[in-house]
Order: C-alpha cells, then structure tokens, then sequence
C-alpha cells in the first residue's frame, strides 16, 4: 500500500468525527445568536454559513444573506466580503452559475477596497469557476491565474500555512483546460493538486483531484483508468456523504459505462445522478445527467422515450446560461430527428449546434489563453531572474574590492556578449519579421479563399435544389443530392485544414462539385477528367481548391447559358516538373457570358480569380518555381466563339 492510499483510509476513518464535531459547532453558534449583541451577529451567521453542509445550500444563502443585511447595516466590510462570498457559493451548489457570478462580482469591489491578498486570491478563484462554467473560458484562466500568483507569494511570504489553496487554482486551471481540449496540461495541473492534497490529508479535495484525473482519462478514451479513478473519489465521496459530489462522480461513471456499451449500468448510474440532482435542486448537474440519459435512448433507438429528457435538457441549459452542455443536447437532438426521419429539423438543429460550439471553441480563444499561461510564467521567470540579478550585483562589488583587474575584464567580456547578443538579436528579429510577414499573406490569401470558395449563392441554391426535390416527392433524387452534398461539404472542411493535399483528393472534390452542378443544371453538361500515365495521383500533393472557381466559372458562365449540351474536360499532366491542370468547356465564351451576367446580376463580383492568382504568387515565392493562369478564348472556323481553355501551372510534392 502507497503512502497516498494510506493517508486517503485515515481520512475516511476520521470523517464521522469530523462530521460529527461540526454538527455541535453549529448548535453552538445557534445558542450564542440568542445572547451576543446585534453587532456581533454578521460574523456568527457567516460561519453558520460556512459551516452548512453541501447537500443543504438554501441554509447557506439564507444564513449568508442575513449576514449580508447585517454587514452593510454596520458597515462591516471584512464581513460584507464573507457574506457575498458564501451567497455565490451557495447558488454554485445549485448550479445557478449565473447568480453565483453576480454575488463574485460584488464581492470584487469590496477586496479591492480591503487590499487584502487573502480576499484577492479568494474572489479572483471563485470568478475563475464561475466563468469556466459559463463558457467564458478566456476570463477563467485570466482569473484562475491571478488567484495562483497571489497565493504563491503569500505561500513564499509565510502568510499560508499550507498549500491547499494553492492546490484549488491548480484544481480550477485544470478543469479548464480540460474544457478547451488541452488534455496534457489539465492532467499536469489536476496531478499537482492530488499531490498538495494528499500532503494535506485532505479526504475533499482528493477525491475532487481523482474526479477531476477521471475525466481527463475519458477524454483521452483511456477508459479503464478514467473508471478507476471515479470509484476511487465515489468511495471517498459516499464517506463525506457530500449528494452534490456523488451525483457527479455517479453520472461521469454513466458516461464511461456508456462509452463501454453496458448501456442498463449506465442507465441506472444516470438515473441515480439526476434524482440526487433533482433532490438537491441542482440544475446544472441536473442537465447533464438528463442529456446523457436521452442519449442512452437515442442509442438504443428509442427516439419516443429520449424526447421528453431532450426538451428538459434544453430548457435546464437555457434557464443556468451553459452553453455548452446546451451544445451537447443539441447533438442528441438532431440524432433524435435523423431516427424519425425529420431530416429538415434534423439540419437545422446541426446548424444550432455549429453555430453554438463556434463560440465556445476557436483557435482564437485557445490562442488567448496559451498566451495568458505564457505570459504568467514569463512573469514568474522574470521574478526569479531577478532575485539572481540582485545577487549577482552584490558578488561583482565584492569581486570589484578584490581585484580591478578582473572586474574590468568581466565587463569587456560581458560588453562583448552583449553586443554579440544585440547584433545576433537584430539579424533575428529581421528574419521572424520576414518569415511572418510572409506567413500572414498565406494566411490572409487562405481566409479569401474559404471566404469565396463555394460561395452561398451555390449552398443556397443546392438547398433550394434538395427542397423542391423534397417538396416534388422525388425522394431518391433529394437523398442522393444531399449525399453528395454532405460528402463535398465533409470533404472541403478536411482539405482546408491543410496545406497541401494529394491530387486524387483534389480530383474527388472537383468531381463531387461538378456532379452536383450537373445535377442541379439538369444534366446540361457532360463530365471528363483525364489524367496522363506518368502521374500517380495519390503520390503527388497539391495546394487545395485550385481549380474550383475556374469550373464554377466553366459552369455557371459558359456552359449554363449554352444551348444544347455541353462537356467539361480536366487534364492533368506533368511539364518540367510542374503539374500543368487545364479546364476546358465548350461554352458561349468570356465575351458573352460577361453581358449576360451586366444584365442578371450587375452587383456581381467574382474573388476566385484574383484570390488564385494571389496564391500562386505566394507558391511561386515559397517554392522558388514557376507558377501562373493563362486563359485562352476559344473559336471555331467561322471565328465564332467556342468556348474557353483555362491552364493553371502548379508546383507539386512527390513522394
């Protein structure tokens, strides 16, 4: 047996006592209401509220709230700050994360106004609880952080007696990161604070680390230890008799059963977590635990009997403001309307899902918080490299007393070093400043391109397309478009995500594209795609959607407007090392096609060209190769126009 074991079984051992002491506390300070003085009765009623169990969180808020009234009534500041903070707690137990953030918020102005490092750390961790909770995940770090830098200076001063608060912003940073997906640093923070806790001997917080460890794991799809770890903090949990605790730990092992098909155990884990939810009124445990037990139904394709838990679970998640569990319920939502066949609701609860987990998750966001992680530990360095700074001051006086001579040879040296450092630096900083000059272009040059690849006007009218195939009964023909549809979609948010892609992936994309169209133009043109013996498409990588805006325009410009049927032809070939990509239709030509759209749609204005054009500029830089567009217009005998050949030379990878 470990000595974490060993310390985990004392504590259980410890807990009636425990519990037992503090049940005659709170009698006793019931009693000494009845004969103190008024004045004294704000501290008395916070420690009542300190004090209360958990599983009542009502006493709480109500013992805090008339300490509250009393404080400002007394103008007692230090007690005004308790109230407030033992009020927010309070609703963070009913998962009222909303009201819990207010009563933080209050309570902020009043540490400030106390200048008290205790209250700061305090306050700073409860608001960086409250965020994560609410989706803020930028201000949770922001303030999780704070609070952490506080109590390390308190810890390095002596005005802690231990780290068990340092341990709750490392619990609170890594519940964080779990949330933003950041696993690897969410399992170091969670690690650090089951360390502080087990120091401590405190039963509370190890059990919360374990928890806290548990999901790490199961997002990590490492379900044996994420399920090890959750029986772990249950039985410690089950000891302190803590429902709010129990229902949490119980509802994740739901998940992981879950996640192990034993659908029944899970089934009945979830159903144990929500009536303790509900019996403690907490509705932020309560939508969790009712959402997963729809999607245990929506497994099992028991649509009719997950239904009345999905309207619950969105109407909990809307009234507590967490947005994202609300996302989740989305999730099964739509499966629910895919099983009944509702594929209308089903694509716009997808739609409400996307546009909710957007604003949740963007690189954005990730990128603002690894920056406030940075910059804190920059800060930290920067203290300590300035205590040595300071030390160093000191032995160079004494060095300088003993000998001049080598003092002035250290400071040529160090002169030297500095001016080796200042020139190196600057020949630095001109080569990031180029490279980042160049990277921001490609970056600018990819956001045009997604902006105008595939433009609405085409998902629009694809959409339009798949509802009067819908609404003409031709359900074949709508099912078979909105495949291909999803397919193109699935395959153009793959391919953007990447630099370069095999040119067999490009030729399956332009080809889901041209089929569509195809389909959407009644069969107007026919298709060829020719590639030359000497190239092995899944060998040679390309930049991604190249191509695309000159067989939108071979399409909706030259051969819509054709009479009669027309042919789209791609060939591929290799020149001198160079991917040579022609498109050629045989349609009205540019000429024509220019004052038919002066006239459909004069406001038009195409970005694929020029956005192309820019790229390639780009690749030619990059690669040090050759790269361009050359379009031809085509004639026939009589010199009438015949259509247009457009020829693209792209640089390549091989393997």
């Amino acid at each position: 047996m470990n000595s974490r074991s060993l310390s985990v079984i004392i504590n259980i051992l410890l807990l009636p006592i425990s519990l037992s002491a503090q049940y005659s506390e709170v009698d006793s300070l019931l009693k000494k209401l009845e004969f103190s003085e008024k004045i004294e009765h704000a501290a008395i009623y916070n420690q009542l509220a300190r004090l209360d169990s958990k599983n009542a969180p009502q006493k709480r808020i109500d013992y805090a709230t008339r300490a509250l009234e009393l404080a400002i009534e007394y103008d007692q500041k230090e007690e005004e700050f308790h109230a407030l903070m033992q009020t927010a707690t309070g609703y963070a137990y009913f998962g009222d994360n909303s009201k819990a953030l207010e009563f933080d918020l209050k309570a902020l102005p009043v540490a400030i106004e106390l200048n008290t490092d205790k209250f700061l750390a305090d306050v700073y961790s409860n608001l960086g609880y409250d965020y994560n909770y609410l989706g803020n995940y930028e201000k949770s770090i922001e303030y999780n952080l704070k609070a952490l830098e506080i109590k390390n200076k308190m810890f390095e001063n002596g005005l802690l007696k231990n780290k068990n608060r340092i341990s709750k912003s490392y619990n609170n940073i890594g519940s964080t990161y779990i949330t933003l997906k950041q696993f690897d640093l969410a399992l170091e923070y969670n690690q650090k604070a089951l360390e502080i806790r087990t120091e401590l001997q405190d039963s509370t917080g190890i059990a919360r680390s374990m928890h806290n460890i548990g999901i790490v794991y199961e997002a990590k799809q490492n379900f044996e230890n994420a399920l090890d770890y959750y029986k772990q903090a249950l039985s410690i949990r089950k000891k302190l008799k803590s429902k709010l605790e129990i229902a949490e730990t119980t509802n994740n092992i739901g998940v992981i059963q879950k996640a192990m098909n034993n659908h029944q155990e899970a089934l009945n884990n979830f159903q144990v977590a929500l009536d303790l939810f509900n019996e403690i009124n907490n509705k932020s445990g309560a939508v969790s635990a009712t959402n997963n037990i729809a999607g245990i139904y929506i497994e099992l394709k028991k649509p009719d009997k997950a239904f009345p838990y999905l309207l619950k679970g969105i109407e909990l998640a809307e009234e507590t403001g967490q947005k994202r569990t609300l996302s989740e319920v989305y999730i099964n939502l739509a499966d629910y309307y895919v099983l009944k066949n509702d594929y209308k609701n089903a694509f716009k609860t997808q739609e409400k899902f996307i546009s909710l987990k957007d604003t949740l998750y963007t690189q954005s966001l990730i990128d603002k918080v690894s920056e406030m992680q940075a910059k804190y530990e920059t800060e930290r360095k920067e203290k300590e490299i300035s205590m040595l700074t300071k030390d160093n001051e000191i032995q160079s006086l004494q060095i300088r007393k003993k000998s001049n001579q080598l003092y002035f040879s250290i400071t040529f040296l160090v002169l030297l070093i500095i001016v080796s450092i200042l020139f190196f630096n600057r020949y630095t900083l001109r080569q990031k400043h180029f490279k980042t000059q160049l990277e921001k272009k490609n970056l600018e040059t990819e956001r045009k391109l997604l902006r105008s690849q595939m433009n609405p006007h085409f998902i629009f009218n694809s959409l339009n397309s798949i509802q009067s195939y819908i609404s003409g009964n031709d359900s074949f023909t709508a099912m078979t478009y909105l495949s291909k549809f999803a397919q193109l979609m699935r395959s153009i948010l793959n391919n953007s995500r990447q630099s370069m892609i095999s040119l067999s992936d490009e030729i399956n994309t332009l080809e889901l594209y041209m089929e569509l169209e195809r389909i959407r133009f009644k069969e107007k043109f026919d298709i060829q795609i020719k590639v030359s013996e000497e190239i092995v498409p899944d060998t040679i990588y390309v930049p991604p959607m190249l191509l695309q805006p000159f067989v939108e325009n071979a399409i909706r410009h030259g051969l819509r407007h054709k009479e009669g049927k027309g042919i789209l032809e791609l060939d591929f070939e290799k020149q001198d090392g160079i991917l040579k990509c022609s498109v050629l239709d045989d349609g009205i030509g540019r000429k024509k096609a220019n004052e038919i759209n002066r006239i459909l749609n004069p406001e038009h204005q195409s970005l694929g060209m020029k956005v192309t054009q820019e790229r390639l500029q780009t690749l030619q830089k990059d690669k040090n190769t050759l790269a361009g567009i050359e379009i031809r217009d085509l004639t026939n005998n009589a010199g009438e126009p015949a259509g247009t050949l457009v020829t693209a030379l792209i640089p390549f990878e091989e393997e």
